[in-house]
């Protein structure tokens, strides 16, 4: 798999100044044969942007001084894919331009969003809201993943024997998102789990007030008085 010592210096820190700002929402797929493989936090989507390695089966008439890339959407005009060798200045610009529209797409307001969910964790990230400096870049240390892992686990109980306030068919929902929360920590960022957390909080808001209220008061006096003595910062 590809290191950042595998890949040209002046890509490298052109697409890393371009990423950094946006790890909220796009995150890093390693993928064979590509220097970068991103692909947006959300899971429903399927939007991508790749820079290939070596792009001779790629593209046809590849010329070794450009690089092979494909990316979907291929602009604000047209969901579906494209694949393309650029030069290296194109390629940054191109992949500027698709870190902005993806940041639209996850700004415009929709009728295929579950609006009443999203402002639901809205209110709750930002009543949660981290203010450490590295939020958006690091994971939280190996210490405070243990404790999330460990009131996830708690949740999970919770949510599992919840006794008709929450649906069959949204308990496999939220297990699901649970453990994908789990299994992910090590690899997300602090605003990134958080962004996860706060979503289940929304979800069950909507579902469920009396049963979502009980949850975030528990988050308050479970996770969050202890993430504080392991050095967590949040808004209070």
């Amino acid at each position: 798999m590809t290191t950042k010592k595998d890949i040209p210096l002046n890509l490298l820190k052109a697409i890393e100044d371009i990423v950094q700002p946006n790890l909220d929402i796009i995150k890093l797929k390693k993928e064979d044969n590509t220097y970068y493989s991103f692909i947006e936090i959300d899971n429903n989507s399927k939007n991508y942007f790749k820079i290939f390695i070596d792009g001779t089966d790629i593209v046809g008439n590849y010329n070794k001084n450009n690089y092979a890339c494909e990316w979907k959407p291929t602009d604000a005009t047209n969901a579906n894919s494209i694949l393309f060798q650029k030069s290296m200045d194109e390629v940054i610009a191109q992949f500027k331009d698709w870190t902005k529209l993806i940041r639209d797409l996850n700004d415009i307001p929709s009728v295929h969003d579950d609006n009443f969910t999203q402002f639901y964790s809205d209110f709750y990230f930002n009543e949660f809201k981290i203010v450490d400096k590295d939020a958006d870049s690091n994971p939280f240390n190996p210490i405070q993943q243990d404790l999330i892992e460990l009131y996830l686990n708690s949740l999970l109980k919770k949510i599992e024997n919840s006794k008709g306030k929450v649906s069959d068919t949204l308990k496999k929902e939220f297990i699901s998102e649970i453990i994908e929360i789990k299994d992910t920590l090590p690899t997300s960022t602090k605003n990134q789990v958080l962004k996860k957390i706060t979503k289940v909080f929304g979800k069950l808001y909507k579902i469920c007030k009396p049963f979502a209220k009980e949850i975030v008061k528990e988050v308050s006096k479970q996770l969050i008085k202890k993430l504080i003595e392991n050095g967590f910062e949040y808004i209070n």
